[in-house]
């Protein structure tokens, strides 16, 4: 299958069905196909053949995005959107590194060594008939980058394929359907959002997207339209929770929400029984070059609620010793995964691509067990591990133990450098307003919980933390504003 070949036979079946709505924009699949087909023309006369060429932009989160991402996609080239978040300095980087044949933005840039061309500079281009190369499966149609929470943001690459695959999951896990009204309130460039839109379109439903994500907006969405799947991460959760707090008005006709980013703590859950009491939430795992890993339904979340479910369909997950043998039930090791959905490696980077990859499998170094009955729970990820002491402290298990504080908003915990312990870790925390607990009290809290080893050896708060484009916590810009807040107290 190729993504977006289904947006044609939509468009013929159900012309005056409503594809798309951006808040006061909607749009048909009839005029969203003919507006689809007119800009493969358009990109047709500047490029010639373009199958496999590489097609980046740079354009606000609308309609205009995805009509470009599937124009690009049904001419058999390689669509690498651009976050408008980034700096000019990692513009700059990111397109010495993906070297496209064409460059689209919203307003005009010239950049030297990069056609570029605006939006309406595109869209003012004639039309031609040269022919679309035949496209496989196997062909490359995405390229995303990273977020970039643990250093430089790298393009991973899709194929057709790896979507088609996971799409075929999808729909028998989430059970999505042409008479669903799917909301993706996030930023397009944000895989987990750019997949649902991708992936509702394919199915012939209805769309509904933002151009910035607003909580007392989408509040009002979700309150005023048939919206039966809305996706979204955590933190975006917790910003809708805050909007129904002031109403206590709950949403009660929405059916299921997909989360995908961060594990939902028991707070978050308790809160979802007030907000959305008859809705089904389905967190999955997984990972910009895995895709779906696993997967927790409602049924896992009442049998095993601090695991991430059990595997996705066709989906082989293998939890390892440093050996490569398996490990035993309940036993610590590094997650690997093979499927057909997996991404084909990173953008010239042979080193990184081949330290993921052993065989069939790949890891982004995610430690994890397993029980008996299949449910796969996180410990943390590799590179986030602390030695403190000589002892290993998983910052994610801190994270967790902390989080389930009603005072605290958000939390994460570093490493830093110590010439005693190798590695101090530190608390960095976000207080949800004025009710604070003394450093004295959340090391109190955290004895009660924790090996003494595994408490914080320091507590900072921070009126706002960094996010990245997948509205994770930046961990690596947060290790360097401590490192340099310390070093001023030193100075």
């Amino acid at each position: 299958m190729i993504i977006g070949e289904t947006i044609k036979q939509t468009s013929a079946v159900h012309p005056q069905k409503t594809a798309i709505v951006c808040e006061n924009e909607q749009i048909t699949y009839e005029l969203f196909h003919e507006n689809t087909k007119t800009v493969q023309q358009q990109l047709l006369s500047i490029l010639g053949e373009a199958k496999q060429k590489k097609i980046a932009f740079l354009l606000d989160n609308n309609i205009d995005f995805l009509t470009l991402f599937f124009a690009i996609s049904q001419i058999g080239a390689i669509a690498i959107p651009f976050d408008p978040k980034w700096s000019d300095d990692d513009l700059l980087k990111i397109l010495t590194d993906c070297s496209p044949d064409l460059f689209i933005t919203i307003q005009e840039k010239e950049i030297a060594n990069v056609l570029a061309l605006s939006l309406s500079e595109l869209n003012k281009q004639a039309t031609t008939n040269v022919a679309v190369l035949q496209i496989a499966e196997d062909d490359l149609f995405y390229i995303g980058y990273t977020s970039g929470t643990t250093g430089k943001p790298k393009g991973y690459l899709r194929t057709h394929a790896s979507w088609a695959h996971s799409f075929s999951g999808s729909d028998l896990v989430f059970d999505i359907t042409e008479d669903d009204v799917i909301f993706a309130p996030g930023p397009l460039v944000h895989s987990h959002f750019l997949y649902a839109a991708v992936h509702a379109l394919h199915k012939g439903a209805t769309l509904y997207i933002t151009k910035k994500f607003e909580a007392k907006a989408v509040y009002q969405t979700l309150m005023n339209d048939s919206i039966s799947i809305l996706y979204l991460v955590p933190t975006m959760f917790s910003a809708l929770y805050d909007v129904y707090y002031e109403t206590r008005l709950p949403i009660t006709d929405l059916n299921k929400v997909i989360s995908a980013g961060a594990k939902w703590q028991a707070p978050l859950k308790e809160k979802a029984r007030h907000f959305i009491p008859n809705t089904n939430v389905f967190e999955f795992y997984g990972a910009s070059e895995l895709s779906f890993v696993s997967v927790l339904d409602p049924k896992g979340n009442r049998e095993n609620p601090e695991s991430v479910g059990k595997s996705f369909p066709e989906v082989n997950v293998s939890i390892r010793r440093p050996d490569g043998s398996e490990v035993d039930t309940h036993e610590i090791g590094k997650l690997f995964v093979q499927s057909k959905q997996l991404f084909s490696g990173y953008l010239n980077q042979p080193e990184a691509t081949k330290e993921i990859f052993q065989g069939d499998f790949a890891t982004v170094g995610d430690l994890a067990f397993r029980d008996e009955q299949g449910y796969i729970t996180l410990v943390g990820r590799e590179k986030n591990m602390i030695i403190s002491g000589g002892l290993n402290i998983y910052p994610e298990e801190v994270e967790k133990i902390l989080s389930t504080l009603p005072e605290i908003d958000e939390v994460i915990c570093i490493g830093i450098p110590d010439t005693h312990w190798g590695e101090k870790l530190v608390a960095v925390i976000k207080w949800r307003d004025n009710h604070r607990r003394t450093s004295e009290q959340l090391k109190q809290y955290c004895r009660q919980k924790l090996a003494s080893y595994k408490c914080p050896q320091l507590f900072i708060t921070f009126d706002h933390l960094p996010y990245t484009t997948s509205r994770k916590i930046a961990r690596q810009y947060v290790i360097r504003q401590v490192q340099e807040q310390l070093k001023g107290q030193r100075t």
